[in-house]
């Protein structure tokens, strides 16, 4: 450990890493960069509790791990490895306050764009706006997608500390307009809590007006997941096969009368993995 530092309720660590990027297991990333393990968020369905080793994991949403040379590591990677598709990040949000602190994601964004490297960014966060200036000169080297469960104020229950959907909705219009191209990941659906029509509508027309594609997901029950849920949400309804057709179907009837390009998860990772073979 480099050191410890107190940020609002959240326990920071600094730790230190030998390598800045590793091999993505999504098919549609070459490599994954996560500059932060743990997330203050606290999402309460992050799968990302299930993958996250030590304290990170077991305090979801308490305490972060911060990857103080995350920049050095970077520039010796950027140095070896072929330049691909980065995904920044897939177990935690590279834009979570303490990126405000550190920034690293902006740092990260910048190198690896100027290398040659697309840039995958995925945040529930309105803070990516600070960075538009670097994120602007990246150009068809990058994309960017917000997650946006619902659009309405129950979204707390489930997402404690992110920021606000229409926080998201703003940050997602300023970086349209700026030609960046720009998605919405409408995930996880969990019964019960994110699956009627006011919650997704109101996603569909902002995808909509903002020439977004719509990327949705169920919610994909983990062991992990399921014990946090369990002392934050009562009750837990079962995501079943039936539940999710009739759900899916009725977002799916929404993207044709909106005209939005809408695709499921699953869809999207046999598309990938039919381009890379």
């Amino acid at each position: 450990m480099a050191g410890t530092v107190g940020l609002g309720n959240v326990v920071v660590k600094e730790i230190r890493v030998k390598t800045a990027l590793s091999r993505s297991g999504l098919p549609e990333y070459d490599y994954a960069l996560n500059p932060y393990l743990g997330c203050q968020h606290g999402c309460i369905y992050c799968y990302a509790m299930d993958f996250t080793r030590s304290e990170p994991g077991r305090r979801w949403g308490e305490i972060v791990y911060v990857k103080a040379n995350l920049i050095y590591a970077l520039t010796k990677d950027i140095r070896k490895l072929k330049p691909g598709i980065v995904g920044v990040s897939t177990i935690t949000d590279p834009y979570q306050p303490v990126e405000s602190r550190y920034k690293l994601t902006r740092r990260a964004i910048e190198l690896l764009c100027n290398a040659g490297y697309h840039v995958s960014v995925q945040t529930k966060s309105a803070l990516i706006i600070r960075d538009l200036d670097i994120i602007s000169k990246c150009g068809k080297s990058v994309d960017v997608g917000l997650t946006i469960t619902t659009m309405r104020n129950t979204y707390r229950a489930v997402e404690p500390m992110a920021a606000h959907p229409t926080a998201r909705a703003s940050a997602l219009r300023r970086i349209a307009s700026l030609g960046i191209k720009t998605w919405i990941f409408l995930g996880p659906v969990i019964p019960g809590v994110n699956d009627k029509v006011e919650d997704y509508e109101p996603v569909i027309r902002l995808a909509k007006e903002t020439n977004s594609q719509v990327i949705i997901d169920r919610f994909r029950p983990r062991p992990v997941v399921i014990k946090f849920m369990s002392r934050k949400l009562n009750p837990i309804y079962p995501a079943t096969r039936d539940w999710w057709s009739e759900t899916l179907n009725s977002i799916m009837r929404l993207c044709r009368e909106y005209g939005v390009n809408c695709i499921t998860a699953e869809d999207e990772w046999e598309i990938n993995r039919k381009r890379e073979k």
